[in-house]
């Protein structure tokens, strides 16, 4: 019996490994979860991408039992956060040249300056209107928002000529300019914020979050930091990765070459993510939940 036991322990034992759901939506920010789940880096840990299409479906996959780490808005976090969701902002993105205003004419150092024309902006009270809001008011005397209803109609209105300027996403803008030679980067959204806000610091407009179930993960989390960094150095490779999983998106490579990705680990810049917040919440307070979120969201 002994030496049958001696046997046994001397056979290879299988070790089951940890699964993880990585998710996030088709932006340059998937990307380096897609690489993770692509290259498999942490020995025990297996990677599993699934894209989210909806705020409500990641919702339910934060408060499943599986370990998750996703991209999300970082007004969505807040939002959930402040509905008592029990989850971790372990990194913020800043994608500079990532949105630009589009149009004919010549660029413009304020959004005053688009003065009598339109600006065509997905959905009104999402992100990217709360960001033109924070930047100037709407008015006769500056511009005036056009709801398209759709990610993609921007670019289709202004390149029909139905719409004076759009704020358009990379590879977007890109493609909007590579189409019609007459439309022109009439601004760098970075730059209408900094001179809009007391920020240094483009808004971290996206976030890394993980659930309960994820607990802490070291290891993942700098995982993620190395795919993130070596993605950086190359932005346009994203595009390849994101074609993974969502239809036609190698196209966007010559867009993502324009972007600098820039990653905040948490808490450390937690004043970044914390400034940016700040500033959503003077233009609608509900956009992130009614407050300021705790201190204690931010961090592994």
């Amino acid at each position: 019996m002994r030496i049958l036991c001696l046997f046994l322990l001397l056979l290879p034992v299988r070790t089951l490994s940890d699964e993880i759901t990585l998710s996030g939506p088709p932006i340059w920010e998937s990307a380096p979860l897609i690489a993770l789940a692509e290259t498999q880096p942490v020995d025990g840990v297996s990677f599993t991408f699934r894209p989210w299409t909806t705020p409500e479906e990641l919702r339910k996959w934060l408060m499943a039992d599986e370990p998750l780490m996703a991209i999300a808005p970082a007004p969505v976090a807040a939002i959930f956060a402040a509905n008592g969701l029990n989850l971790k902002i372990v990194s913020a993105t800043i994608t500079e040249g990532s949105l630009s205003i589009v149009g004919r004419g010549a660029p413009i150092e304020r959004l005053e300056d688009l003065s009598g024309t339109t600006l065509a902006l997905p959905f009104k009270g999402y992100l990217p209107d709360l960001l033109m809001h924070r930047i100037a008011a709407p008015g006769p005397e500056s511009w005036t928002p056009f709801y398209t209803g759709s990610l993609v109609a921007g670019m289709q209105l202004v390149l029909a000529g139905r719409a004076d300027t759009a704020l358009l996403a990379e590879p977007m803008a890109t493609l909007a300019l590579a189409q019609d030679p007459s439309l022109t980067r009439r601004a760098d959204l970075c730059a209408l914020w900094r001179g809009a806000t007391a920020l240094v610091d483009c808004p971290p407009a996206g976030v890394v979050i993980v659930n309960r179930a994820f607990d802490g993960r070291p290891e993942v989390i700098a995982a993620y930091g190395a795919a993130f960094a070596k993605l950086a150095t190359e932005p346009s490779t994203a595009a390849a990765l994101l074609d993974l999983h969502f239809p036609n998106m190698r196209q966007a490579a010559q867009g993502f070459s324009r972007i600098g990705p820039h990653s905040l680990p948490m808490p450390e810049n937690a004043a970044v993510l914390s400034g940016f917040y700040g500033e959503l919440l003077t233009v609608e307070p509900a956009a992130i939940g009614g407050a300021l979120p705790n201190s204690t969201l931010y961090g592994p």
